[in-house]
């Protein structure tokens, strides 16, 4: 499988569904998830991919909708929903039961339009599943590193599970250099400065900033690592919200700007570097954010250009993921969501804005 094939497949299933944005989950198997099956090496004509997978839970009984197995015995089960329904915690908690009765390590859900890859841990005393990831259908080729996880040659040769430790690590990382940012900073110039002198501390101390905000971006931007992890392992099933209609608008992601408290715009869309482009793009347009850079092309670090007039880093490599923006103007998108709020919140502030994350930018409890 290559680029072009995901690519194509990616296009092709969203062709299919705005034809039919209320494909039911017959349709939705077949058009959407089976392909993807396919995609990831298994054989859905085979033995390898089991149908309506059987298995016994307490006293009743129970069938995931695809067991993908080596050698007989299911090494991941995927739950399927209609693209015309919504994916609730129920289906999640319903996944996970399945994924912890028959101790399978990999699980799958989807209704077509979103996707969570789920990963059972066992090297805790209470074995749980973890979300390795949550996100749309558009944004597939942005996270293809965590779905490939779920292929057949990753996960028989056991390489899935390596990634998926790294894929943690990195997680981990990430979350601690977040939650003690100021102090690692202060640790980093300290260093520099006992080395170098106190002629320099205040420059040493801004560039400090800088570094650690982009080792986050380095190990949250890694394709191994542009995830969200969290914990489901709740061992009853979560109630599905009373209203649908709520739970549907909690799948887009949604920014609003504020200037002296009165609204200036929101924003709202599937696709998390969809809305930032939106963003950025006001904010060049209206608000003249080009102008508070100090240099352009924008690059916060050494390497990556986030904001350039070319789909291109300083280095000349192409920019991996970008927006175009109106002018001709590009924005690096291959961050994670972490990042992309932090640039948000950066550019906004510069042009004297507010800004509001709602929706599927906020992280469950």
């Amino acid at each position: 499988m290559d680029e072009a094939d995901l690519r194509e497949y990616i296009e092709r299933s969203q062709s299919l569904l705005e034809d039919s944005p209320q494909m039911g989950e017959e349709n939705t198997k077949v058009k959407i998830i089976q392909p993807l099956i396919e995609l990831l090496g298994w054989e859905v004509y085979s033995s390898e991919v089991d149908l309506e997978y059987p298995m016994q839970i307490g006293q009743g009984s129970a069938r995931a909708d695809y067991a993908l197995q080596v050698e007989g015995a299911p090494v991941v089960f995927i739950e399927a929903k209609g693209s015309d329904s919504s994916l609730s915690d129920t289906d999640r908690s319903q996944l996970s039961s399945y994924m912890r009765q028959k101790g399978v390590d990999w699980g799958l859900l989807t209704n077509g339009k979103r996707f969570e890859v789920l990963k059972r841990r066992s090297d805790s005393d209470r074995p749980e599943e973890v979300s390795l990831g949550k996100f749309d259908l558009g944004e597939l080729d942005e996270n293809w590193s965590v779905v490939r996880l779920l292929s057949k040659d990753l996960v028989q040769s056991g390489e899935a599970d390596t990634i998926a430790q790294r894929i943690e690590a990195r997680k981990q990382a990430v979350r601690v250099l977040q939650g003690d940012k100021e102090a690692v900073s202060e640790q980093v110039a300290e260093v520099i400065v006992g080395e170098v002198g106190e002629t320099l501390a205040q420059e040493i101390d801004a560039e400090s900033k800088e570094f650690v905000d982009n080792l986050i971006d380095s190990l949250g931007t890694d394709r191994e690592a542009d995830v969200h992890l969290t914990g489901t392992a709740t061992e009853e099933p979560v109630p599905e919200p009373e209203n649908p209609a709520n739970e549907s608008e909690e799948e887009e992601y949604v920014i609003t700007l504020y200037e002296d408290r009165n609204l200036v715009q929101t924003f709202t869309g599937e696709s998390q570097a969809d809305v930032m482009g939106d963003v950025v793009d006001l904010l060049i347009q209206e608000f003249g954010l080009l102008d508070e850079f100090e240099s352009f092309p924008y690059v916060p670090g050494e390497k990556n250009a986030i904001l350039n007039s070319e789909p291109r880093h300083p280095s000349g490599e192409e920019m991996r993921l970008y927006r175009e923006l109106s002018d001709g103007y590009y924005l690096y998108v291959a961050l994670n969501q972490v990042s992309k709020k932090r640039y948000v919140e950066r550019f906004s502030g510069w042009c004297g804005l507010d800004v509001e994350f709602e929706g599927e930018w906020v992280e469950p409890n």
